[in-house]
C-alpha cells in the first residue's frame, strides 16, 4: 500500500527532490557543465573564461533549472508506467502529490522565464528551449506513437541537449560581445557535437539490462541486443574522444586535457567489455561508466585551464 504523503508541501517535495534530484549535487554539476563549455569557448575565441559573473551563474542555473523542469515534467509522463514497475519511487509511493510536482513545475518554469530576462538577446533562445521542452511534455502531440515506440522517442527527445548547448553558446556571445554572426561556429558546432555525444551515450547505457532484468520497460538492449546497444553507446563515447583530440590539437591544450579525458573513455570501454563478456545484474551498472566518462570529459578543460592558463 503507497506511503501517506507527509504532511505540508515543502516536507514532501523535500522527500522527492532528495531521492529524485539532490539540489546540491545537480547544480554543482550544472555549474561543471556550464563552465566546462564556456571554458572551450572561451579558448576557441581567443578569450579569458569569466568564472562569476551573473551571465555564468544564469548559464549554470539554466541547466540545473531545465533538467529539474524535465525530470518532473517526466514524474507526471511516467506516472502509470512507474505505478506498475517503479512502485518505490516517491509519485508512486505517495511519498509526494502529483499536484506538488504540478505546482513545482509551473514555479519553477516562471522562475526560469524570470531569470533569464537579463540575458539580452538570449533570452529568446531560452524560450526556444523552455518550448521545446513543452512538446516534449506533450509528447509532440503524438503520444500513442512516441510512447510505443522507444526509438520514435528517442529521435524527438534527445535533440534538447542540442538546444541546450546552443543556448550556452549564444549565451556565452551575450556575455563576451559577440555578435552572432562573429561566433566560430564550425569548432562550436563540433564542440555542441562532442558534448551530445557523451549524453546520447548516457541515455543510452542507463536503459541496458542483462537478460534476468529485462521485464515489460522496453530497453535498449531488448531493441538493439546487448550487444549493439553497447556498441551505439560505446560509438557516441568515441566521436566524444575523437573530437576532443581535434580539440587538444586545433587548440594547444595540454597533455592533462587529453590525458583526463582518455583515462575516462577507458574506464567506459572497459565497463562495456565486461559487460559483453559477462552480462549481468552486477555488470550491466553501464551508466555509472558513463557519467564517469562525462565528469571527466567536463572537467578535463577546467583543468587544463587552471594548470596552464
Amino acid at each position: 500500500m503507497p506511503n501517506m504523503p507527509e504532511k505540508g508541501f515543502f516536507k514532501r517535495m523535500t522527500v522527492y527532490l532528495r531521492e529524485m534530484y539532490p539540489l546540491a549535487s545537480r547544480f554543482a554539476v550544472a555549474a561543471l557543465l556550464y563552465l566546462s563549455v564556456a571554458g572551450l569557448l572561451a579558448k576557441i575565441h581567443g578569450l579569458r573564461l569569466v568564472f562569476l559573473s551573473p551571465l555564468t551563474l544564469l548559464g549554470s542555473w539554466n541547466v540545473f533549472a531545465l533538467l529539474l523542469i524535465l525530470r518532473l515534467m517526466d514524474e507526471l509522463k511516467d506516472r502509470d508506467i512507474d505505478l506498475r514497475l517503479f512502485r518505490d519511487r516517491p509519485l508512486p509511493s505517495g511519498k509526494v502529490k502529483e499536484s506538488d510536482i504540478r505546482f513545482s513545475l509551473i514555479v519553477l518554469i516562471l522562475f526560469y522565464v524570470s531569470f533569464n530576462l537579463i540575458a539580452g538577446k538570449a533570452f529568446w533562445m531560452a524560450l526556444i528551449v523552455l518550448a521545446y521542452s513543452l512538446l516534449m511534455f506533450k509528447y509532440f502531440f503524438i503520444p500513442r506513437i512516441l510512447r510505443k515506440y522507444l526509438l520514435f522517442n528517442l529521435a524527438s527527445h534527445n535533440p534538447i541537449l542540442g538546444l541546450m548547448l546552443v543556448q550556452m553558446v549564444v549565451l556565452f556571445s551575450v556575455q563576451h560581445g559577440l555578435s552572432l554572426k562573429n561566433v566560430r561556429w564550425i569548432p562550436c558546432l563540433l564542440l555542441i557535437a562532442m558534448e551530445w555525444a557523451m549524453f546520447f551515450a548516457w541515455e543510452i547505457s542507463r536503459k541496458i539490462r542483462s537478460e534476468q532484468e529485462e521485464n515489460e520497460y522496453v530497453t535498449y538492449s531488448q531493441i538493439f541486443g546487448r550487444l549493439g546497444a553497447v556498441a551505439v553507446a560505446g560509438g557516441a563515447q568515441t566521436v566524444t574522444l575523437v573530437i576532443a583530440i581535434y580539440f587538444f590539437r586545433m587548440l594547444s591544450l595540454s597533455w592533462v586535457f587529453l590525458g583526463i579525458v582518455a583515462a575516462g573513455y577507458i574506464l567506459v570501454m572497459a565497463g562495456h567489455v565486461r559487460f559483453a563478456a559477462k552480462p549481468s545484474p552486477a555488470t550491466s551498472k553501464l551508466k555509472r561508466f558513463a557519467e564517469a566518462y562525462i565528469l571527466s570529459v567536463l572537467a578535463a578543460p577546467l583543468l587544463d585551464g587552471f594548470f596552464f592558463g
